[in-house]
C-alpha cells in the first residue's frame, strides 16, 4: 500500500505557492461534512423553550428575542425533544451529569465523526490505511483515550499513524487543527517522507442544552439578574473532516481541492475571560461576554495584513479574496463584513452554513470550506481566507488557493 501512495522525488517546494508545473507544498485533497438527521427550526426551539420554562420569566423572553434575531433558520441537533435524558422537563432540576454527557457524546458523536471521515477519504480517493497522521479536535468532550481513537478504529486508520488530539480551543479548533496538520506535513517533507494527514472536528453542543438552561434559570432565581447564556439559541451539532497531503504523497488520481499557502494564529491580550467553556458537574457551560463579537472583528485586520505581507500579497485588499468566516453569530458575520469591506458574495458560504445549520463550533468553518469547494464551475476568486475565533481570545487565519 505504501508504494501506491508515495513519491520517489526528493525535491520539495519552498513555503508558499509552487512554481508552474510543480505540486503545491500542501494540498487539501478531500473534504467531508456531516450533520445529524434532525433539523430544528427557530420556531421549534421557541416552542421547546416555552414548553419547558415559564413564558413570563424575563430570561426566557430575552432568550426568545435572541432566538428570533439570530438569523438562524434551522440547526442540526441530535435527539431534540426525543431524548428524555437531555430534554425531559422533569429533569430540569437535575440535568444530565458530566459522566452522562460524556457517554452521550461517544454514543452519538463518534458515528457522526466517522461518517465525516469516510466522506473526506472518499472525496480524496484514499483508503483509510493510507493515512499517516491524524489531528482531531473537539470542545464538547474530554477524557482519555480521546474520542478520536474510537473514530479511527471504526474507520480503519492504522494504529501506527501519528496522532494529535487538540483541546481547549473552542470555535477556533477547526483551523487550529488544519494549522497543526500543516506543520506535521511540512515536517514530514523535511524528512523526505509522504504525509497524508486526516483533520477532524466533531461537536455535539446540544448535549449541554439542558444544563445551560438549568444554570441560567438557577442563576436568575438566586441573583435576580438576567445574565443568560446565548448558547442554546446558537449552537448546533456536526462533524467535518479533510485530508491534507504534502507533495511527496500526491498521486495522479488524487483530487486537488485547495493549496494551503500559509497560516497565522494570535491571542488578543487581556481577553482570556471574555469567552470560556468551563467544566461543571453537568458537563460544559459557555460564558460569552457581550464584547466578544467586537473583539473578534478587531483582531482581523492586523492578522490579515501580516498574512498578506508574508506571502507577497500586500497590495491585495480583503474584498479581492473569498472568505470562510467562522459563523459565530450574526454580529460576528456582519462585523467582519463591514470591517473588511466584503461583499455579500464574498461571505456567502459562511452565511449559508450559519443560516441553515447554526454555529457548530470548531466544525463550522470547515463546513464553510466544504461548501466553497462545492461551487466548482462558477467564476470564483482563486485565493480564499478562512478565519475563526475561540477562547483566549484566539484568532486563527489560513490563506488557501483554489486548485479546481
Amino acid at each position: 500500500m505504501g508504494a501506491a501512495f508515495s513519491s520517489g522525488s526528493d525535491a520539495h517546494p519552498p513555503r508558499g505557492a509552487a512554481d508552474a508545473g510543480e505540486e503545491p507544498e500542501l494540498t487539501i485533497t478531500g473534504l467531508g461534512t456531516e450533520w445529524p438527521s434532525q433539523i430544528v427550526t427557530s420556531d421549534d426551539f421557541r416552542q421547546y423553550l416555552l414548553r419547558h420554562h415559564p413564558a413570563d420569566a424575563a430570561w426566557v423572553q430575552t432568550l426568545l428575542k435572541i432566538n428570533a434575531r439570530s438569523g438562524i433558520a434551522s440547526r442540526a441537533l441530535i435527539g431534540f425533544n426525543n431524548n428524555p435524558l437531555w430534554y425531559d422537563p422533569r429533569n430540569q432540576s437535575t440535568p444530565p451529569t458530566a459522566k452522562q454527557v460524556s457517554s452521550e457524546f461517544h454514543r452519538h458523536g463518534v458515528p457522526l465523526a466517522a461518517r465525516a471521515v469516510r466522506a473526506a477519504l472518499t472525496d480524496s480517493h484514499l483508503p483509510a490505511s493510507a493515512i499517516t497522521h491524524t489531528v482531531a479536535v473537539t470542545v464538547t468532550n474530554a477524557g482519555a483515550p480521546g474520542y478520536d481513537q474510537a473514530v479511527f478504529r471504526d474507520v480503519g486508520i492504522s494504529p501506527g499513524a501519528e496522532r494529535v488530539l487538540l483541546s481547549g480551543i473552542g470555535c477556533a479548533g477547526g483551523l487550529a487543527a488544519l494549522r497543526v496538520g500543516s506543520s506535521l506535513a511540512r515536517a514530514a517533507t523535511l524528512q523526505r517522507k509522504p504525509a497524508r494527514v486526516l483533520v477532524l472536528a466533531c461537536e455535539v453542543c446540544s448535549i449541554h442544552l439542558a444544563a445551560e438552561l438549568h444554570a441560567t434559570a438557577k442563576k436568575v432565581r438566586l441573583s435576580g439578574g438576567e445574565d443568560i447564556s446565548i448558547g442554546p439559541a446558537l449552537f448546533s451539532d456536526g462533524a467535518a473532516a479533510l485530508v491534507l497531503c504534502n507533495a511527496l504523497a500526491l498521486t495522479g488520481e488524487m483530487p486537488r481541492r485547495f493549496a494551503v499557502v500559509d497560516y497565522r494564529t494570535a491571542i488578543t491580550p487581556e481577553t482570556h475571560e471574555a469567552m470560556s467553556y468551563r467544566t461543571t458537574e453537568y458537563g460544559f457551560q459557555l460564558t460569552l461576554a457581550r464584547e466578544v463579537p467586537a473583539l473578534a472583528v478587531a483582531s482581523l485586520r492586523g492578522l490579515f495584513g501580516e498574512l498578506m505581507q508574508a506571502n507577497g500579497m500586500a497590495s491585495a485588499g480583503p474584498g479581492e479574496l473569498e472568505w470562510a468566516v467562522h459563523p459565530g453569530g450574526l454580529t460576528v458575520l456582519r462585523g467582519a463584513q463591514l470591517a473588511l469591506g466584503l461583499s455579500d458574495e464574498a461571505i456567502r458560504a459562511s452565511r449559508e452554513v450559519y443560516e441553515s445549520r447554526g454555529n457548530s463550533s470548531s466544525v463550522a468553518v470547515l463546513a464553510g470550506l466544504d461548501r466553497l469547494r462545492g461551487w466548482e464551475g462558477r467564476s470564483l476568486r482563486k485565493e480564499v481566507v478562512a478565519v475563526s475565533f475561540g477562547p483566549g481570545l484566539t484568532t486563527e487565519m489560513v490563506l488557501l488557493r483554489r486548485l479546481v
